[in-house]
């Protein structure tokens, strides 16, 4: 640490803001609340809806928003907008000759975390003590390189950024044409269109949706799909021209049939591995809700819960890590681990033919079969669990022309890998990261040339 260090008590840095605003008086995505902040270090994932309140805290560009509720869970963010937040959220604003970035990352500092939890009050739900977080001392550099180390450790977080905007992308893509083709029926609504064959009339909304995009030109019949309509172009030809009624889904396309999910592919299937052997063991924070890379894994003797293989599809059964869409892909097993397993928390999803781990990741976050799991969980209240029966009663539209299916796979497959790819980056910077923040926060690795 250099002669220039100096430290302070964070009530000298910063003041609590106490500032209200109508809670009608902010767009959606500017809310937000300890639920729809990320652990971690996450972030917020915003919400899409506001408060019944009438008032909320509110907050500016560079406040630095911490969870003061079981602050264990390391939930932190440093604004990017102006918006406002709920009681239980702490907002910092910086004084002076301070730079927000720096404090931020002060604070990731597990010292930090650590003295919160320890001043907690409460059992069942710990809530920070604010005075005595305020006697936190941090340690302070010259503005200039309290610049500097936020550069560096800000370098490494923009990327992580980057690379989870750009996964949200490649899996927005691929869900959307699983809804697209499994869910909507899209391309085959066009060939009825085109055809002139009756639409059912369930059906005519999503039809005249399909009209309109048709004489927009926003699909195309001939060339190749435009990037709003990655779904059709000669693909096509792929589809059936009209519709046949089912009992278990209403009206599916031709040639198609209704399956369940368990008859579709496997739940849970017996996977070989003995007591005491050493495997691949992930628990639940191993599940991302964006992102398919499972993280965190490590090696125990096995004792019990679920077993996994490479390209499984990791479900989480309880609420409300479903409705968050909590799944992950096993890609990280070795001819040398070639099984693992986790928590009895999870419920493994495994591809029966030549349905891929991508196509089963896909209906895993689809929004119907979420709500399907949700509707049919069971248990004592706060202790409701996914049930494996549910997978019985959950109807899928398959296609008998598996070409379909493969067509599918040969554009979902590459997006996966990709953000798989990504994710996994995005862990190795985080752990580069948080080796070099209480090295460059405490002076101990200087930012200085010499």
């Amino acid at each position: 640490m250099g002669s220039e260090w100096s430290s302070a008590a964070l009530r000298e840095l910063v003041d609590i803001s106490t500032e209200k605003m109508v809670t009608s008086g902010i767009p959606k995505e500017s809310y937000v609340s300890t639920d729809n902040m990320v652990p971690d270090f996450g972030g917020v994932a915003f919400n899409d809806s506001l408060p019944s309140v009438a008032k909320i805290s509110r907050f500016s560009k560079d406040d630095i928003l911490f969870s003061n509720i079981r602050t264990y869970f390391r939930k932190l963010w440093i604004a990017d907008r102006d918006g406002g937040c709920s009681n239980d959220v702490i907002v910092f604003r910086t004084k002076k000759h301070l730079s927000p970035k720096f404090l931020f990352y002060s604070l990731m500092d597990e010292r930090f975390i650590k003295h919160t939890v320890q001043t907690s009050k409460g059992t069942k739900m710990p809530r920070g003590d604010k005075s005595a977080i305020l006697q936190y001392e941090v340690t302070l550099p010259p503005l200039p390189e309290q610049k500097a180390i936020a550069h560096i450790l800000g370098t490494l977080d923009d990327k992580i950024e980057l690379n989870r905007r750009m996964n949200a992308t490649l899996e927005g893509m691929a869900q959307a044409l699983f809804k697209s083709w499994f869910v909507d029926f899209d391309p085959v609504i066009d060939n009825a269109i085109k055809a002139g064959n009756p639409i059912p009339d369930e059906l005519t909304d999503r039809a005249e949706v399909r009209r309109q995009a048709l004489s927009d030109k926003r699909i195309s019949t001939t060339q190749q799909g435009s990037v709003d309509e990655p779904t059709l172009s000669d693909r096509k030809s792929l589809f059936p021209a009209g519709f046949q009624f089912t009992e278990e889904l209403g009206w599916i396309p031709e040639g198609w049939e209704a399956t369940t999910v368990s008859e579709a592919i496997r739940v849970n299937p017996s996977t070989k591995l003995k007591k005491g052997d050493l495997a691949p063991f992930a628990d639940m924070k191993a599940l991302p809700t964006s992102g398919y890379a499972i993280s965190g894994v490590i090696e125990k003797a096995y004792s019990g819960g679920t077993k996994f293989q490479n390209g499984d599809v990791l479900l989480a059964r309880i609420t409300p890590c479903i409705e968050n869409g909590k799944t992950g892909v096993v890609d990280f097993l070795t001819e040398d681990d070639p099984v693992g397993f986790g928590s009895t928390e999870f419920i493994v999803l495994r591809g029966d033919g030549d349905l891929s781990t991508a196509f089963i990741a896909c209906l895993a976050r689809d929004s119907n079969f979420r709500k399907h799991c949700e509707q049919s969980m069971i248990g004592s209240s706060g202790r409701q669990r996914v049930h494996n029966s549910c997978f019985d009663s959950y109807h899928l539209a398959l296609p008998k022309n598996r070409e379909v299916v493969s067509q599918f796979n040969a554009l979902a497959v590459p997006s996966f890998a990709k953000a798989t790819s990504q994710s996994n980056e995005s862990k190795t910077l985080e752990n580069l990261r948080d080796i070099l923040l209480p090295e460059l926060i405490s002076g101990e690795l200087s930012t200085l040339k010499h």
